[in-house]
C-alpha cells in the first residue's frame, strides 16, 4: 500500500495561503487585495469559507491515514474514532494547530475515515467494532465495496459477510430511498408543469386585452340581419340578410316587369295579345305583392328578434405584442495585482 505525503499546508483559491503571512515586512502597511470583480465578491468570499472547512478536514483526515499507512493501527483508529464522534467540535471550528481533536463535516471525507477506521479494527482483530463500523457504512451507502487494491482481501471480505447478514433491511432501505427519489422526481416534475402553466397564463394574460364595445339599440333595429351581427348571432344574421335581400330584390325586378307590361298600349293590341299581356301583368304584379309582403315580414321578425335578444355590450379579445425573453450573458474576469490575483463574473441583464 503506497503512503501518501503528509498534508502541509492548505491552500485557497487564487493563490492565496491559509496561515500566517510569509511575505515579510514589505507586506505591511499594504492595502489588502480588492477583486475587479466586485460584483463576484460575495461569491468568492463564501468559496474560501467552504475551502477553508474542506482543507481542515482533510488535514484531519491524512493525520489519521499517515498512522494507518504506517501500520500504527491502534493510533489510526484512535484518531478516526475521535474524528467521526458527533460530540467532538467541527473541524471548522478548531485552530489547524495540527494536534486539536475535531469531527470530519466533509461526507466523503467521513465515508472515507469510517473505511479505514473499520480497516484499522480489523488489523487489531476488534471485529465487533470492525463490523459495527461497517455496517453504519453500509447502511449510508448498500452498494459500497472498499477497493481491493488499496484494502486487504480481509478487510474485504468482513464487508462481503456485513453485507449478508444485512441483506434485508439494506434492500429495503434501498427500496425505501428508490420510493423517495422517484417521489421526488414526480413532485419536480410536478412543480415544473405547475410554473410551466403558470407561465403561459401569464404569457396568455399580457398577450391579450379585453376591449368592451357597447351595443346600440337603434343598430338593434336595422333590417338586414344587422341587430343579429351586433348581438354576436352571425349565423341567425346572415340567414335574415340573405332572405331579405332576395325578397327585395324580387319585389324591385317584379316591380320593373310589371311597369314594364303595362307601358304597352293595350288598344294597339289583338284580343288574343291583350290577353296575354294583362295575364303578364297580373302574375308579376303578384309576385311583387308576395315578395314584398315576405320582405316586410321577414324585416320585422328580424328586428324583434334583435330588441328580444339584444346584448347591452360586447367583450373581444385584442391581440398585443409581448417583450422578447430576457437573456443572461456571463463573463469570467481575472484581476492580477501584486497581492495575489482573483477570478469573478461579470453578468449582463
Amino acid at each position: 500500500m503506497t503512503a501518501r505525503p503528509r498534508l502541509q499546508r492548505a491552500f485557497l483559491p487564487g493563490g492565496l495561503r491559509f496561515g500566517r503571512d510569509r511575505r515579510g515586512p514589505r507586506a505591511k502597511g499594504r492595502a489588502p487585495f480588492v477583486p475587479r470583480a466586485l460584483a463576484a465578491a460575495t461569491c468568492l468570499a463564501l468559496a474560501f469559507v467552504s475551502q477553508a472547512a474542506r482543507a481542515d478536514d482533510l488535514q484531519q483526515f491524512e493525520l489519521g491515514k499517515t498512522r494507518f499507512d504506517a501500520a500504527e493501527y491502534a493510533e489510526a483508529a484512535s484518531r478516526f474514532t475521535a474524528m467521526l464522534d458527533l460530540a467532538q467540535k467541527p473541524c471548522e471550528s478548531v485552530p489547524t494547530s495540527g494536534t486539536a481533536s475535531c469531527r470530519l463535516t466533509d461526507p466523503d471525507l467521513i465515508k472515507r475515515a469510517r473505511t479505514l477506521r473499520a480497516a484499522s479494527l480489523i488489523a487489531l482483530k476488534r471485529y465487533d467494532e470492525a463490523e459495527a463500523e461497517i455496517a453504519t457504512i453500509l447502511r449510508q451507502n448498500p452498494t459500497y465495496s472498499p477497493d481491493p487494491a488499496v484494502f486487504p482481501q480481509e478487510v474485504v471480505d468482513r464487508f462481503t459477510l456485513v453485507r449478508g447478514r444485512l441483506r434485508e433491511e439494506l434492500e429495503a432501505t434501498e427500496q425505501k430511498r428508490a420510493d423517495e427519489e422517484r417521489q421526488r422526481r414526480i413532485a419536480e416534475q410536478k412543480a415544473k408543469e405547475e410554473d410551466k402553466r403558470w407561465i403561459e397564463s401569464l404569457v396568455k394574460a399580457a398577450s391579450e386585452r379585453q376591449v368592451i364595445v357597447q351595443n346600440s339599440r337603434l343598430v338593434a333595429a336595422m333590417p338586414f340581419g344587422i341587430g343579429q351581427f351586433q348581438n354576436g348571432s352571425n349565423k341567425l344574421g346572415w340567414t335574415f340578410a340573405i332572405t331579405q335581400a332576395f325578397t327585395g330584390a324580387t319585389t324591385i325586378v317584379a316591380s320593373q316587369v310589371y311597369n314594364y307590361y303595362a307601358s304597352f298600349d293595350q288598344r294597339l293590341a289583338t284580343g288574343p295579345e291583350r290577353e296575354e299581356l294583362f295575364r303578364r301583368q297580373q302574375i308579376t304584379l303578384i309576385i311583387n305583392q308576395v315578395s314584398f309582403g315576405l320582405w316586410a315580414g321577414l324585416t320585422v321578425a328580424g328586428i324583434v328578434q334583435a330588441q328580444i335578444a339584444y346584448v347591452p355590450q360586447k367583450v373581444t379579445i385584442e391581440k398585443r405584442p409581448i417583450p422578447p425573453r430576457p437573456t443572461v450573458r456571463v463573463v469570467p474576469t481575472v484581476a492580477v495585482t501584486p497581492d495575489g490575483f482573483g477570478v469573478g463574473v461579470v453578468g449582463a441583464f
